[in-house]
Formats: C-alpha cells, structure tokens, sequence
C-alpha cells in the first residue's frame, strides 16, 4: 500500500505556506477555507458507521466522546473545545459541530491530540476507520499527518470562532462584525426570525443601529449581549434587551454582503424566504431610506384599499381598541395562507351560533380579544402568531385574522377568527391596526 495520499500532499502545501510566510491567518486569508476544507476530508475519508458513535458518519462523533473513552486523562484544553463546540448554538448538525471543532482547535492548536490518541489506540482506529481507505485507520499515513499538524501549531491563527452560524451549511463564512452600542430602549431594527435567523428587514433611519453604517437590511443579528439567538423565539431579543436596559449593547452581526457588495448566498436564501424583494446590494441597502418622513409600512401590511393613504391609527404608545361581536373561528390546518379568510369568513357567517360582545385590544406586542361581560380574556396572539388579516368586498362589515399555535414559520395549526365590526369604517381602521402591528414585530431591537 502506498505510504502517500493527495489529501496529505495538499495539507503539506497549506502548512509549507502558513509557516514559511509567518502571517497571522485571520477569516479574511483565501486560504484558509480550502484549509479547513482538506483538514474535513482527511478526519471524514474512510470513516465507518460505528454503533458506539450514534452510528453516525461524521468525524465529531467520536471526537465529541474523547473525554469519556481517552484512557489517559483529557488534554484540558481540548476537553474546553469540545465541550464548547457540544454547547454552541449555531451549529445543529454534526457536520457544523465538526467544522466548528476543526476552527477552534486550529485556535488552540490542538488539532493533533486526537490524531495522537486514534493513533494510540488501535482498537479505536479500527472502529472508527477502514484501514486501507482512510488516513487516521492507517498507522503509517496517521503518523505522517501528526507531523503536519504539529507544524501547523506553529502557524498564528486568529479566527473569530463566534462566526459558525453557517458552517451547517458552507466552509466559505460572511464577514462578522461585532458593535457595542450605546443604552437605549429601541435600536431601530426591523427583524424577522425566519429560519431560525434574526434577519433585518429594515433600519430606522437616525437610528443607534444606523450610526456609521453599522447595520444594513439583510445582515443577520447573530448575538445581543453575549447571548446567541440562533434558534431562539421572536421574545428572545427583547428579553435580552430588557434584562441589558440601561447598559452599553454589545451585538454580533452577520453582514449580508461582502466588501464588493455581493450578497452571502446562504443569506440569500433567507431574503427570499422573508419575501423581501430584492436582488442587488443597492436595493437592499436602500431599503433603510424609504422616505424623508421616516419609515413606512412594509408593503404586505398594507390592505389593498388603503394603499392611496396610511392611516394614524394608533396613538402615541402604539396602542389601538375596537369594539366587535366574536363570531367564531374555522380550523386551517396547516393552511395558514391570506387567501383562506374569504371564504373563512363565509363559512363563519353561514354556521355561527354565539355573537359575544368583545374589545379588540391591539397591544405593541399581541392581539386581544376581551370578553365585554366578565373582562375576560377570550383571545390573545402575538403579531409573529399572525400569518393574516382582511375582510371580504361583500361583507365589509366582518373582519379576521389567521393566526398559528406559535410562530407563523414554525406554526403547523392555523385558525381563521372572524368578528363583525359595528361599522365598515371601524372594520377597516381595525385591519389598518392590525397591519401596523405587523409592521411592529418587525421593530423588535
């Protein structure tokens, strides 16, 4: 068997450049994708299905058990990455948690140790790895990659290992910037949790967030406080900020494009799915500058008849009620789409049997329903629950919304909620309420 491998003799040539150079390799070196890159496919060739590793077939699965299998007591400091690596929020498959492993050991310069103890531990390598279609299986060639790792300690990395929110997805990483912010109550971001992403829809003009050209529409907020927010609830950033208030705001930012102005791909996708119209860098960095008279809704909030004019509908704390009947509501399933209230409404009309007396409360946050009688509570949604609201052009007089069980991207049981107003006017100021509370949630920093 040859005592060779391309992926080897490539591993060579990044190391002979890093050391023969003496830079500091930082995220902005073009080399260092293509890196990190090899080092994957050297720890993942030949790997095996094991049944003591989750049967997974992805290298961090037996590097995550090192601490529990080494039979030497743990290098510490490894044992520090890979218990940071298993908290992480921002990476939910083993191929991110692997990625981000490789980052923060090249950090820490351990990458070698856990080719030492496979190398070791032979009955390990064998479990683990094919012999004869692996690196790390291979007495031989598991030497050879020691001695090139050990030379690539000597290399200077400093990686910003907070970047991982998309090694999930891609080696290639968006610019990470990190502001600290003065105190204030309202940063002037519109945001738009969406695939288990912050994204900025848009920028409140003389803004904090705005300030120096700090953040821009299609950045994603990767961090408030010190606190991750991948994955987390709408709620999560105010919490944040509440339980921050009076204090500087430190906030990590994944930048939707690069220094040329070309959209991160992996963003892209995000923008589409957020339903935000655009296609090139200018028009998304316009989006903050919609008007000298401030920010305007965004154009889904607006009803169809009222796109001549905007109304004023709320007052000075954002806060709007109407009085209405409660009529009932119809299941969607999982249908939660605006083109269900028409005939929602007419199924409402034609089977209702109660007509409870009932205030619309419209809060900054929620959507209540207020039983008159008893002041009870009948209904409350949060502006991110609700997919929907209209009326139907014959009954102009009744009004809905569609809400889910919890947020409209991860909600799988909508419920069309139908009310008849007591005039066509107040029905119309009530969905123009309704739809300056969506334009609300996106307020949310």
């Amino acid at each position: 068997m040859s005592v060779s491998d391309p992926l080897l003799k490539r591993l060579k040539g990044f190391v002979l450049e890093f050391r023969t150079k003496n830079i500091v390799v930082t995220d902005d070196n073009e080399d260092l994708a293509k890196l990190c890159c090899v080092l994957e496919e050297i720890f993942q060739k030949g790997i095996k299905k094991s049944r003591w590793f989750d049967k997974s077939d992805f290298f961090w699965s037996w590097v995550a058990k090192i601490p529990s299998f080494s039979k030497e007591r743990c290098n510490p400091i490894l044992s520090m990455v890979i218990d940071t690596v298993k908290d992480s929020k921002k990476v939910t498959h083993d191929l991110g948690r692997g990625r981000l492993f490789i980052r923060s050991a090249l950090m820490k310069k351990m990458l070698t140790v856990p080719v030492q103890i496979i190398s070791k531990n032979r009955q390990l390598a064998k479990e683990v790895y094919y012999e004869n279609d692996s690196i790390l299986g291979n007495e031989i060639l598991a030497e050879i990659l020691q001695s090139l790792l050990f030379e690539l300690t000597e290399a200077n990395f400093q990686l910003r290992i907070h970047n991982a929110s998309f090694l999930d997805k891609t080696w290639n990483l968006p610019i990470y910037r990190q502001y600290e912010l003065v105190p204030c109550d309202n940063l002037g971001l519109h945001v738009q949790y969406i695939n288990g992403f912050l994204l900025v829809k848009a920028v409140e003009p003389g803004s904090v967030a705005e300030e120096n050209d700090k953040i821009h529409a299609g950045d994603i907020i990767d961090e408030l406080c010190g606190e991750t927010l991948r994955g987390n609830k709408m709620s999560a950033a105010h919490n944040i900020l509440q339980k921050y208030k009076g204090l500087p705001l430190h906030v990590h930012v994944v930048k939707g494009f690069d220094s040329q102005g070309n959209l991160y791909k992996p963003i892209q996708h995000l923008i589409e799915d957020a339903d935000i119209d655009i296609t090139t860098a200018e028009e998304l960095l316009q989006i903050k500058k919609s008007s000298s008279n401030g920010y305007k809704k965004p154009p889904h909030t607006i009803l169809s008849e009222e796109d001549a004019e905007e109304l004023p509908v709320h007052g000075s704390e954002g806060g709007a009620t109407y009085e209405a009947h409660y009529l009932g509501y119809v299941p969607l399933g999982i249908d939660g789409r605006v083109v269900r209230i028409e005939d929602s409404v007419l199924g409402v009309l034609r089977n209702h049997t109660q007509r409870v007396p009932v205030r619309i409360e419209l809060t900054e946050k929620d959507v209540l329903v207020v039983d008159k009688k008893d002041d009870k509570i009948l209904l409350q949604h949060g502006y991110t629950e609700i997919s929907a609201c209209g009326r139907r052009t014959d009954q102009l007089q009744h009004i809905a919304y569609i809400a889910g069980e919890t947020t409209c991207s991860l909600a799988k049981k909508f419920n069309c909620y139908v009310f008849e107003a007591r005039t066509n006017e107040e029905a119309r100021f009530a969905l123009c309420a309704i739809a300056q509370g969506f334009e609300r949630t996106h307020l949310l920093l």
